[in-house]
C-alpha cells in the first residue's frame, strides 16, 4: 500500500496514455460536460510526458485527417505543451504507436462506478504490463481479475483514492499555523466551479516570479497530475483535516508559498464537510473565492440558492481556526467559462462594486493571477 502522501508509480519516469472512452469528444461534451474534467486537467497541468488520449468516439484518424485534443479543448490548452497530443481509436493502436507504459483513467462516471465497457480495455492493460492510475471511487483493486492480470504481469494499480494509510494521518490540530509561509486556499460559492484550475494558475503565476510554488494535492485529478497527495472526500470524516495538515508540514521546508486546492463549498448540502475540513487542516493565510456568475443555484439541489459575494466571504473568514489567524478573502476568481465578452465584463465589474477586492477569470484574464499575488505576497 502507498504511503499517504507518495505515490507507488513515478509518473516522471514513464509515458502515459489517458484513457477516455466515450467522453473526451465534442458530442460527449454537450451530453456530460464534467465527465472528462480528469483529462482535460492532466493535459492542461501535467508536467509528465502523456502520448496520447484513448476515445474512440472522438476519434476522426490519427494520421489523415489529424486530430489532436486542441480541436476539442481549444484555448482550455494554451500554455500547455500538450496542445499536440493525438486522439487515437484504440488502446490497442496507442499502445502499438506510443509504447505507453501507464494508463490513466481520465473520465469521472456518474456514481464512480467502473463503466462496463471499460472493462476489457482495462484488464488488457494490465495483462500486458501496463500499469494502470485510477481516481475513481470503485477501487481496480476490489476486482479480482485485474488484481490477478497486475500480480502475473507485475504492473502496478494505483487507485489514488483508497490506496491511504490512515493509520499515518494525524487527527488535526491546527498545526498549519506554525507554518511562516503563505498558505493560500481556494475556495467556493458552490462545489464544481474551478477551485483545481485557480490554484494552479495561482501556482503558476509564483513560478514565474521565481518561487518554489506547491500545490497541495486534495482531490483525484490534482494527485494524478502531481503524482502525489491524499483524496480528501475518500477519507473518513476525522481523518479529512488531519491529512491536508500532513501534506503541508511535510512539504513546509521545500517550497516558498502552497496553493491548497479546495474542495466542495460550505453552501453545497453534500460536500460542504470536505470544505470545512480543508479550511481547519490548512489553517490558511489567505483564501481566494471562486464563483460561476451563471450559476444561481447549487449544483447539486435546486433547493439551495447560492449565497452573494459578501456572504459567503463573510462565512468563509468566520470559519477560520484559530480565529485569530484573521484570515480573509484576498480576491474573487471567477468562471466565466461559455460567457460572452460583455457578461463578462458586467459581471466583473459588479463583483468589483460588491466586495472592493480584485476579480477577474485566472484562464481568460492572463494578468489576473499576478494582480491576485500582489495581494498576497
Amino acid at each position: 500500500m502507498a504511503s499517504p502522501i507518495n505515490a507507488p508509480i513515478n509518473l516522471a519516469e514513464h509515458v502515459s496514455l489517458i484513457y477516455a472512452e466515450g467522453v473526451f469528444g465534442l458530442n460527449a461534451r454537450k451530453k456530460f460536460p464534467m465527465r472528462a474534467k480528469t483529462a482535460d486537467g492532466i493535459l492542461r497541468y501535467a508536467e509528465y510526458p502523456i502520448a496520447g488520449i484513448v476515445d474512440s468516439t472522438s476519434y476522426v484518424g490519427y494520421r489523415i485527417p489529424h486530430i489532436r485534443v486542441y480541436d476539442v479543448l481549444g484555448g482550455y490548452l494554451d500554455d500547455s505543451k500538450n496542445v499536440d497530443t493525438p486522439i487515437f481509436s484504440s488502446l490497442a493502436e496507442a499502445r502499438d504507436i506510443t509504447k505507453a507504459s501507464v494508463l490513466l483513467l481520465g473520465a469521472a462516471p456518474e456514481g464512480g462506478g467502473l463503466p462496463r465497457e471499460w472493462e476489457n480495455d482495462i484488464l488488457t492493460a494490465l495483462q500486458q504490463g501496463m500499469h494502470v492510475v485510477s481516481g475513481m471511487h470503485y477501487p481496480l483493486k476490489n476486482n479480482a481479475q485485474f488484481s490477478e492480470a497486475a500480480k502475473t504481469s507485475g504492473s502496478i494499480i494505483w487507485d489514488v483514492r483508497s490506496d491511504v494509510d490512515l493509520q499515518s494521518i494525524p487527527v488535526c490540530s491546527s498545526q498549519s499555523y506554525h507554518i511562516t509561509k503563505p498558505i493560500v486556499l481556494t475556495v467556493g460559492t458552490d462545489a464544481a466551479i474551478g477551485k483545481m484550475t485557480t490554484s494552479y494558475e495561482l501556482a503558476r503565476a509564483a513560478q514565474k516570479r521565481g518561487m518554489r510554488a506547491c500545490v497541495i494535492p486534495t482531490g483525484q485529478t490534482s494527485i494524478m497530475i502531481e503524482g502525489w497527495g491524499i483524496s480528501i472526500d475518500a477519507l473518513p470524516a476525522d481523518f479529512m483535516a488531519g491529512a491536508v495538515e500532513k501534506m503541508l508540514i511535510e512539504k513546509q521546508n521545500d517550497y516558498d508559498i502552497f496553493f491548497v486546492e479546495g474542495q466542495g463549498s460550505l453552501f453545497h448540502p453534500a460536500f460542504s464537510n470536505t470544505c470545512i475540513s480543508l479550511i481547519h487542516g490548512a489553517v490558511p493565510t489567505h483564501m481566494v473565492l471562486v464563483h460561476r456568475p451563471a450559476r444561481k443555484h447549487s449544483i447539486g439541489s435546486k433547493l439551495v440558492a447560492l449565497p452573494s459575494l459578501k456572504e459567503a466571504i463573510k462565512h468563509y473568514e468566520s470559519s477560520i481556526l484559530p480565529t485569530y489567524r484573521d484570515t480573509k478573502v484576498a480576491a474573487v476568481a471567477l468562471n466565466t467559462s461559455g460567457m460572452s465578452e460583455e457578461d463578462t465584463r458586467r459581471a466583473t465589474q459588479e463583483a468589483e462594486n460588491e466586495t472592493g477586492l480584485p476579480v477577474g477569470d485566472v484562464v481568460r484574464d492572463k494578468d489576473y493571477a499576478e494582480k491576485v499575488l500582489a495581494k498576497i505576497i
